[in-house]
């Protein structure tokens, strides 16, 4: 296509995605930016209309080679307007989630895939961002690192938001990583809120193999399986996942203290 034919067919195509956007189709505006493709999407995440842009983040999960745009996307989603900056993470996680089941297409090299998790991770670490956003972030990260959660957990787990941290605890891969079993059980002791500390249990204890429990055990220690029985004593029923998945921990260590525990636990879940 002739250059002048293709600004010709770009500025179209942005044309028909705005319109349709405007007049609420937000169906047809993302199939108007997946027929004027990854290039015109793009260049619209970059527009300083709102309409244009919004249309452009409803295209870029669908658009060919969405990939790429997760860079443009973080620009949008670090720009001052939460109204733009929300749904342009949210595209980017629905991007970043499909690359993890599917083999990455050929042009994309790991050196692309760990720019946009560094992008996705400084993003989430950002304590003056709004806290859906940086959830949002933090989960479109860690979708790009399979192996882990794309950021240093000890770092998520200083963040002063609770919500961020219990987010940081409960999207690690099971089992958790050896290296994050340390942090996890710093969390279960010492932090001060009751779901972080709940929620960092909960990936640990479920981390736990039955036939050899010691290395879950050893890392929460006295103190971690204390705090434990202190965070799962006094529930009503029903008794939730998160504590019936903690409390696994106190079956495996086999204590006249967790014991007491577990049977607190069954006594109140047949009331």
């Amino acid at each position: 296509m002739p250059w002048l034919d293709f600004l010709v067919a770009g500025a179209a195509g942005l044309a028909a995605m705005r319109a349709a956007f405007q007049r609420g189709d937000v169906d047809e505006a993302a199939r108007q930016g997946a027929i004027a493709g990854p290039a015109v999407v793009e260049r619209a995440l970059s527009s300083t209309d709102r309409v244009t842009q919004l249309a452009a983040i409803a295209a870029a999960p669908i658009v060919e080679d969405r990939a790429e745009l997760l860079d443009g996307l973080g620009r949008v989603a670090a720009g001052p307007d939460r109204r733009t900056a929300i749904p342009a993470a949210n595209a980017a996680r629905t991007i970043a989630r499909e690359l993890a089941i599917r083999d990455p297409p050929d042009d994309i090299a790991r050196d692309d895939i760990a720019t946009w998790r560094r992008l996705w991770a400084q993003l989430a670490m950002r304590g003056d961002r709004w806290i859906e956003l940086r959830m949002l972030a933090l989960e479109t990260a860690a979708a790009l690192d399979p192996s882990g959660i794309a950021l240093d957990l000890g770092d998520a787990l200083r963040d002063p938001d609770p919500a961020f941290r219990s987010a940081a605890v409960s999207i690690i891969p099971l089992p958790a990583p050896v290296a994050l079993r340390a942090p996890l059980a710093a969390a279960v002791v010492k932090d001060t809120d009751r779901e972080v500390a709940l929620g960092a249990a909960q990936t640990l204890c479920l981390s736990l193999d039955d036939a050899a429990p010691a290395p879950i055990l050893d890392a929460l220690g006295p103190e971690g399986l204390a705090r434990i029985r202190a965070l799962v004593a006094n529930q009503r029923p029903p008794i939730a996942a998160v504590v019936r998945d903690a409390a696994r921990c106190l079956a495996a260590d086999g204590s006249s203290e967790s014991a007491a525990a577990l049977r607190a636990l069954d006594i109140k879940r047949r009331r």
